[in-house]
């Protein structure tokens, strides 16, 4: 096995284990959340957090992308170009938390919410604060404190928000909690990064200015992108209060939870989308067909178990209290199932160099976004705001395949999914036998790897042993 192999080998690894253990984390903090709460203080919890985090994304503006890029070539610029980041970050920052504040008060919400979102919308910038410090590490092929980092953080916001909670902390009280455990992760990178990489005392607004110009295409789409997937909460808390929002987040939780699969596997297919061309060995094609694959056998079985057993994962989690979010965690499974299709194609753009074109996909399923749910929200709530979700990604899953398809050429279909769809027919198959409660998730967990195996070995023996190589 090579160096950069090995490299690529462990980064994976270490990344991929620190989405799991953090998401353990943070699931057990929002389901606390959850239950000590009520519907209410979840739904304003939710809310605020969905505020933050519209109002201050654009002060990323893609930079952390520019970053990674060009120090992982020079890694000479490393310095300066991580001060400029920050310099973009600090100044788009604190205009978000002005904005969130405002937007929050022009909204007429209750003071608790008015203060949980400015909390949450400065750890939303310290946030991204520390996020140039992980690109920075990126750069430099050592995840390890990227992964430290995030564990640090979701365990300490976990472990001090719960006992909070548990003696009867509010709202208010949470968010601060979730400021500070931002606050230690990025006092945790930057004292790792220190040792290696001191920013530069140089501050140029000239630079700055142009690494935003640098950076725009994929800040645009990094903005509509986090529209799209919090503009319903807002719509729904103007049409139907907080605790629709409550009810709303319960599912809305369940579908993010799965999210770091996607993240954790298309980040590691990155480099080897951005080496390969037409002509390559494998072809670009082969090895987007090949990923395709592999979200399909990941995430359709999520999605068929979200609209199977959709009420034992409730009653489990969060109890019979959130039996309203059922219908929603339903409807959510198509999102599920396809958000990993969109993700892959849009990273497959951005490696190739075609990433122009993201900015006005999501453009065009955000205004189908933001007008569905202008529509159904009034009169199905939070249950139309899952559906318009699930539209939404299937459409921009859609749109995306479009515009991939053309730089890669045809992929097989039935290739990608024939054992997949066989595979969650026989979860199907036990629903209807052991029921749609705790003891039909399991076995169809259980029933699902064997399937897939049997047809994929059957028909597509070459995958499976492609597969294996990429396990190894």
């Amino acid at each position: 096995m090579s160096g950069a192999t090995r490299t690529i080998a462990r980064n994976t690894i270490v990344q991929a284990a620190a989405d799991i253990l953090g998401k353990v984390a943070t699931l057990a903090f929002y389901v606390v959340m959850a239950r000590e709460l009520g519907e209410s203080g979840f739904g304003d919890f939710t809310l605020a957090l969905s505020l933050a985090l519209v109002l201050t994304v654009f002060a990323e503006f893609g930079t952390d992308e520019i970053l990674t890029r060009t120090v992982a070539v020079e890694r000479g610029t490393a310095r300066q170009l991580l001060t400029d980041a920050l310099l973009v970050k600090l100044a788009f920052g604190f205009a978000g938390v002005i904005g969130a504040v405002v937007v929050a008060f022009v909204g007429g919400y209750t003071a608790e919410v008015r203060a949980a979102v400015a909390i949450l919308a400065v750890a939303a910038v310290v946030e991204l604060l520390a996020k140039s410090f992980y690109a920075t590490f990126q750069a430099l092929d050592d995840m390890r404190p990227v992964a430290m980092s995030f564990i640090v953080q979701r365990y300490v916001t976990a472990a001090v928000g719960i006992v909070a909670m548990l003696a009867g902390a509010g709202v208010v009280a949470v968010a601060a909690v979730y400021l500070g455990g931002a606050l230690l992760a990025l006092v945790y990178g930057a004292s790792r990064l220190v040792r290696r990489v001191r920013p530069s005392s140089h501050l140029s607004t000239a630079r700055a200015r142009a690494l935003v110009r640098a950076s725009a295409a994929i800040g645009i789409g990094m903005l509509l992108n986090t529209a799209l997937f919090r503009l319903d909460a807002v719509i729904l808390s103007q049409f139907k209060g907080n605790d629709a929002v409550g009810f709303y987040g319960v599912a809305y939780r369940l579908l993010e939870s799965t999210l770091f699969i996607t993240y954790t596997f298309v980040a590691a297919l990155l480099p080897t989308l951005s080496r390969l061309t037409a002509d390559s060995t494998p072809t670009i094609g082969e090895a987007f067909e090949l990923g395709l694959k592999l979200i399909a056998m990941a995430l359709l079985p999520i999605g068929v178990g979200f609209v199977l057993f959709a009420e034992p994962m409730v009653h489990l989690l969060y109890g019979s209290d959130y039996d309203p979010s059922v219908p929603a965690v339903r409807l959510l499974g198509v999102a599920a199932a396809f958000y990993g299709v969109s993700f892959l194609g849009a990273t497959a753009l951005i490696a190739q160099g075609r990433q122009r074109v993201l900015p006005w996909i999501t453009a065009v399923v955000l205004v189908l976004n933001v007008g569905l749910n202008l529509l159904v929200i009034p009169e199905y709530s939070f249950k139309g705001a899952a559906a318009v979700t699930s539209i939404s990604e299937v459409v921009l899953a859609i749109m995306t395949l479009v515009f991939v398809l053309r730089l890669t050429g045809r992929v097989s279909a039935l290739r990608v999914v024939s054992g997949p769809v066989v595979g969650c027919v026989a979860i199907g198959v036990v629903a209807l036998v052991a029921g749609m409660g705790l003891l039909g998730l399991v076995l169809g967990a259980l029933v699902y790897l064997p399937v897939l195996f049997a047809v994929e070995h059957r028909f597509f023996p070459h995958d499976v042993r492609r597969l294996r190589d990429v396990v190894r």
